[in-house]
């Protein structure tokens, strides 16, 4: 028997030393080129690594140490008065609940909370509530983009044949930690979870087009969601089977907005389990519009031109963060989203979601005969780090950049939006700024 293990511990450093063998592991100061790829199996989905690893030429990961990103005290707080009250009903709606993470689930959670009511995957009802955990994750008041940019692209983001420009806004209307002790509602008596806002100011054919969106709190309310055309110069209202539907002709449906933006009740949630994987979680590059904005921009206030678009670079397929960017190892979970409604193009979206923050990392989309169909790649700042104002003191990963690539047709679009602020606004500012009438007015 002692011969046997001796002789299993040798065949191992052999394996290990073996030219070609990569252990599939990285340390910071790691730079991952096509040449050591193999180092980040594993650390980059299997269902993913094909598609953005494997074959692609240009490969630069930078691996940094990974650090902490914990949320706002009194995100921790409502986490902790408030534990072990929220429930989840028969039809998916949670119930009791006032801020804070739901269910805790997050190691800071489970310790803040003093493992009174942690969730575990005894639980029948774990991957629903995990769900609503992500869904009301700590992000501040809300994501103020004052500018974004969107490439449209094609073969294999070879060939750019559009840049759309515009702003775009969402305010958390309940559940808001930060506004506690007096409240957690920033308009008394609301059953509004959620507003935005999204303008585009080019192209010369889109310029003009904006969209308005309520998320309410039941699945008794479906979303209130109106889109100002200008070929028709008129507020048209859009139902809810629409938001699946592709927006503005790119790859991109409202569902797919921060990953998965659609109603956790309208889903069927599989938990995948844990593990490590590498997440963009501080990016410290300047990218689009920060190139040319103030990092205190608030407000939208030119377009920015074809050069500084590529300020920074992306790929693979023209769009994907696996160029020049900053990735750390984190404590992660794979939850699979299945809609349940008939006709959806998605028969399965697989989600990788950071467990300190709730950030969803990266997804991979299946067409309804289940081949790989989309995926998307998320970018984050720091909210201390970014030195932009309206964040400081937010504690949030705010979004840089979404990514979305097209693997049957090889489309793809870079979302780039380098100043995203948490600014908070309140209500009489909120409520001027998602009206309809403003729609009609300002489309005009």
């Amino acid at each position: 028997m002692r011969r046997l293990v001796l002789l299993a511990a040798a065949m191992s450093v052999a394996v290990a030393a073996s030219p070609g063998v990569a252990r599939a592991d990285v340390a910071p100061g790691d730079s991952i080129t096509p040449a050591n790829k193999d180092k980040v199996k594993g650390l980059i989905p299997d269902e993913l690594y094909p598609f953005l690893v494997e074959n692609f030429d240009g490969l630069k990961l930078n691996i940094v140490k990974p650090e902490d990103y914990p949320p706002a005290p009194k995100y921790v707080e409502a986490t902790v008065k408030y534990a072990c009250q929220a429930s989840v009903d028969e039809k998916g709606n949670l119930k009791n609940y006032t801020a804070g993470q739901p269910f805790p689930y997050s190691e800071w959670a489970k310790k803040a909370t003093n493992h009174s009511c942690d969730l575990k995957e005894s639980d029948p009802q774990f991957a629903l509530k995990l769900a609503w955990d992500v869904n009301y994750r700590w992000q501040g008041p809300g994501l103020n983009l004052p500018h974004w940019g969107f490439s449209n692209m094609r073969n294999f983001g070879k060939e750019r044949w559009r840049i759309s420009q515009g702003e775009y806004r969402r305010t958390y209307f309940s559940h808001r930690a930060d506004l506690l002790p007096e409240t957690s509602e920033l308009e008394k008596g609301t059953d509004v979870e959620w507003a935005e806002f999204f303008d585009v100011k080019t192209p010369f054919d889109l310029r003009g087009t904006m969209f308005l969106l309520y998320r309410y709190n039941t699945s008794a309310k479906e979303d209130d969601t109106w889109a100002y055309i200008p070929a028709l110069r008129r507020v048209r209202r859009i139902a809810a089977t629409q938001k699946s539907d592709s927006l503005l002709g790119t790859e991109f449906t409202l569902e797919d907005f921060y990953i998965f933006s659609g109603y956790v009740w309208d889903q069927q949630w599989e938990y995948k389990g844990e593990s490590t994987k590498l997440g963009a979680m501080d990016s410290k590059r300047k990218c689009f519009p920060r190139v040319f904005e103030a990092a205190g921009s608030t407000a939208f206030t030119r377009l920015g031109t074809d050069a500084e678009f590529d300020a920074c670079k992306f790929g693979p397929y023209g769009a994907l963060a696996f160029v020049d960017e900053q990735w750390q190892k984190r404590s992660s979970f794979e939850l699979d989203d299945i809609p349940k409604q008939k006709g959806h193009p998605y028969s399965r979206k697989k989600i990788w979601y950071d467990k300190e923050t709730m950030m969803p990392l990266y997804s991979i989309m299946y067409d309804r005969a289940g081949k790989p169909y989309k995926t998307i790649n998320s970018i984050f700042v720091w909210s201390e780090s970014s030195g932009i104002e309206g964040n400081q003191g937010k504690q949030v990963n705010n979004y840089a950049h979404i990514l979305i690539a097209n693997l049957q047709n090889n489309n793809s679009h870079s979302g780039q939006f380098d100043t995203a602020n948490a600014a908070s606004f309140s209500i009489s500012e909120s409520r001027k700024y998602y009206d309809t009438t403003r729609l009609k007015t300002e489309g005009r």
